[in-house]
């Protein structure tokens, strides 16, 4: 698949430095440089990154990068999702308890109880 990637990094960030680019990317400087100097493409997930970072949409980003051709884009694009109908109990109480515990932080001996006495909960 052709790419377009330094051309349309170009287009998009108009003349703003390599420095400023990679700032608001939060990438090495150096990243942005073989990119503009087409010496290397961009991962699926920075292509993904480039464009949102600029209001752009993702999928012309990865056209760009030649990850996808613009022919593939034709037609609405359907995200097929499961049917929570689909999953047991067991699944759905799983899911639950792994979102749940990826949110709650440790605590710590120094933080206070849930009743508020200081001394930390058992």
């Amino acid at each position: 698949m052709p790419n377009n990637w330094s051309r349309y990094v170009r287009r998009i960030t108009g003349d703003a430095t390599g420095r400023a680019i990679a700032q608001r990317l939060g990438v090495p400087e150096s990243k942005v440089s073989y990119w503009r100097s087409a010496t290397r493409l961009p991962s699926v997930s920075e292509a993904i990154d480039f464009a949102r970072c600029y209001a752009r949409p993702p999928l012309e980003g990865l056209v760009a990068a030649g990850y996808l051709e613009a022919d593939d884009l034709e037609g609405p694009i359907v995200v097929n999702s499961p049917d929570i109908e689909q999953f047991t109990d067991v699944e759905l109480a799983d899911e639950l308890l792994r979102r749940a515990t990826a949110r709650t932080p440790e605590r710590t001996d120094s933080e206070p109880s849930p009743d508020g006495q200081g001394a930390p909960a058992p």
